[in-house]
């Protein structure tokens, strides 16, 4: 039987950040994400004469020591057509490996998921906006399991994503990052943050409250800021960005805050008239800083899409 080609679109996620990090409790992490209709990741195998991949090296090793291990035929083409940019807080590399890995399943018909890369996740956002899109509240994990969402609910379209770059810097990536949480053990801001989310900001959302839940993710965003800031030494890993949103928020109602390790940062806007205003008035700031961009996403409600 001749094997068809299969492509996966995936979009990319926010990351509104952890419940915790490691503490003396069972369970550890946890937190908020939302999938964004803009920057795919776009994976496509095909029949070849070879194995051929535009992928990294590291990438195709794993994935003929799998082929070859389960006795698949190598004769296939992988490519990634689209992805954004690596470590600017958009989550491309989980959405990459979970495209790569969902393509081989569905190109060979392997029994269940291939677990090629064998990539332990302290979050489970990437997994479960790639399955579901929307916005996802993820439940911290046990050190044996993956984590699960405890909620997930259709992220309020008319809310627009004000996102905003500084090209000039790059999230913590690698051992930085595996160092950071080995580092940092004992921030006892658990129940904080639990409240807004359960007390706040998941009924906002459900509710389409935009006042609670701006008010709310702010609030969010800077008492999650302290598990950061061995890292950072304020709310933002850009100070650029972080006087912009300041400007921004001292003259409207926004929820804002930055995705994973940054730099990307995001204002939520619900007001169309705001919006209009609010980017007037980016358009001069980002103007200032040579290192500075913007663009304005909706959330995405549904999961990868298979072709």
């Amino acid at each position: 039987m001749v094997k068809k080609a299969i492509k996966i679109k995936t979009n990319s996620r926010l990351h509104l950040g952890f419940i915790s990090l490691e503490t003396n409790n069972p369970y550890s992490y946890g937190g908020m994400g939302v999938c964004i209709n803009k920057y795919p990741t776009v994976v496509r195998i095909s029949p070849s004469t070879q194995f051929k991949s535009n992928l990294e090296k590291s990438h195709n090793n794993r994935i003929l020591r799998f082929l070859k291990q389960y006795e698949y035929s190598t004769k296939v083409k992988i490519e990634s057509i689209s992805s954004p940019e690596k470590h600017i807080g958009l989550g491309s590399g989980s959405q990459l490996i979970l495209a790569i890995e969902e393509c081989i399943m569905k190109y060979y018909m392997t029994p269940s998921w291939p677990n090629i890369f064998s990539r332990k996740y302290r979050s489970g956002i990437g997994y479960n906006t790639y399955q579901y899109g929307g916005f996802i509240l993820d439940s911290p994990k046990s050190i044996k399991k993956q984590s699960m969402p405890i909620f997930k609910f259709s992220f309020p379209k008319n809310w627009k994503i004000i996102l905003l770059f500084d090209h000039t810097i790059k999230g913590l990536s690698g051992y930085q990052e595996k160092s950071f949480f080995l580092n940092n053990k004992d921030v006892k801001i658990r129940e904080k943050l639990s409240d807004i989310i359960l007390n706040n900001i998941v009924p906002s959302i459900i509710y389409n409250d935009f006042d609670i839940f701006s008010s709310a993710l702010s609030k969010f965003q800077k008492i999650t800021s302290s598990l950061y800031l061995t890292h950072q030494k304020s709310l933002y890993v850009s100070n650029h960005i972080e006087k912009v949103i300041n400007k921004i928020s001292n003259n409207f109602k926004i929820g804002a805050g930055q995705s994973s390790w940054g730099p990307t940062s995001y204002m939520i806007v619900d007001s169309k008239k705001d919006l209009n205003k609010i980017l007037s008035i980016l358009d001069k700031q980002i103007s200032m800083y040579n290192n500075l961009a913007y663009n304005v996403v909706t959330a995405v409600n549904s999961g990868r899409r298979l072709f």
